[in-house]
């Protein structure tokens, strides 16, 4: 057999050779220098078995990292520089210095034609359209750098108030001032004072509203002892009122008793999130409450454990249609999310049956 690759090179061909049938031809010694002289490129093998040189000195004493580098430092520091081929000279330029191609400079005052096919029908209806128009359509394009504040949201709702009609394309991009609004009263609403009418059960107490109003423990013990008993209250706000985790686990076994409270603030409070937890739970005993709230407490966060007791009682709820609380898990914002949107699409479904059950009545 010829090989045509060996007579045009003139090297001898190996690609047809066995392999193993040359290792067992060599002897122990030879395969020992074999070994010796092949560097294995295998990462699993550690770095001092990959390393051709083996050093068969014996050890003058133990391992000194500061002695070594000691000798290394005075080794560099004793050791002349390789003296450069061509000196080198402060301030002297040698070769060719690279100067890069001038770029034209543009011209202000050029114009620059677009040729664009808008179409006979689009064509029309811009050559047609006023500037306010024009306006309007650019801002619907999202083309709000071309046009201020007011231009831009009046485009985007009729809701939104009409901008200055003399601006035009003149109007310079900036923010709209800032509206002015008086400042809101305090709360003065007496704690002793609801404290009584909720004990009274009266009925034309039906919202609670004690946000921004330092309120004892002692009042929320016997507040929402009489919860418990309450049929006629609707609404319940105590956010930033100082309330205590102690008052918040007897406000959640006073839910497991109320089945006339629909919504609930407890924000900016001192609650932890285990009793948060037991809130929840409570609320979806009788499945009254449907807007809840209760972030921004002295935790920040509530835990996997904790948000997962959230998730399933909000999941076991079939009413609740707003909760207002800061989940850091992905997983259980999503299942909330779902079960909120499920909760909002049997309400939608109800309505609409509702409305129909009306009209055949009144066919």
């Amino acid at each position: 057999k010829i090989n045509m690759s060996s007579i045009l090179t003139g090297r001898p061909d190996y690609s047809d050779l066995d392999i193993d049938e040359l290792v067992d031809k060599l002897t122990p010694g030879e395969i020992q220098k074999l070994l010796d002289d092949c560097d294995p490129d295998d990462s699993e093998i550690p770095a001092s078995l990959r390393c051709n040189y083996k050093c068969e000195k014996q050890a003058t004493g133990p391992f000194n990292k500061k002695a070594l580098l000691d000798f290394i430092t005075e080794q560099a520091l004793n050791t002349p520089d390789i003296p450069d081929v061509v000196p080198f000279v402060p301030g002297t330029m040698r070769g060719k210095r690279y100067n890069p191609p001038a770029k034209p400079k543009p011209n202000p005052n050029d114009t620059i034609e677009i040729s664009l096919d808008l179409g006979e029908d689009v064509e029309l209806a811009l050559s047609s359209a006023s500037a306010d128009e024009i306006v309007d359509l650019a801002g619907i394009m999202g083309l709000h750098s071309i046009m201020n504040q007011d231009q831009y949201h009046a485009s985007q709702s009729e809701k939104a108030p009409r901008p200055d009609p003399t601006v035009g394309w003149n109007g310079v991009t900036k923010a709209t001032p800032l509206k002015e609004y008086p400042p809101e009263e305090p709360n003065r609403t007496d704690p002793s004072q609801v404290l009584e009418q909720v004990k009274a059960n009266s009925a034309a107490v039906t919202v609670v509203n004690l946000n921004n109003v330092t309120v004892g423990e002692n009042t929320y013990i016997e507040m929402f002892d009489a919860l418990e008993r309450n049929t006629n209250l609707k609404e319940l706000n105590l956010a930033n009122t100082g309330m205590t985790d102690m008052a918040a686990s007897i406000l959640a076994s006073a839910l497991q008793q109320n089945s006339s409270l629909e919504k609930l603030n407890v924000e900016s409070n001192n609650v932890s999130p285990q009793t948060m937890a037991s809130i929840l739970e409570a609320i979806s005993v009788h499945q009254t409450i449907t807007d809840f709230k209760g972030s921004n407490q002295q935790a920040q966060f509530l835990g996997n454990k904790v948000e997962t007791a959230i998730t399933r009682a909000i999941e076991n709820n079939k009413t609740i249609l707003k909760v207002g609380l800061h989940f850091q898990f992905g997983d259980c914002r999503n299942r909330v999310a779902v079960q909120l949107q499920k909760n909002l699409d049997r309400l939608r479904l109800k309505r609409v049956a509702h409305k129909l059950s009306n009209a055949g009545q009144h066919q």
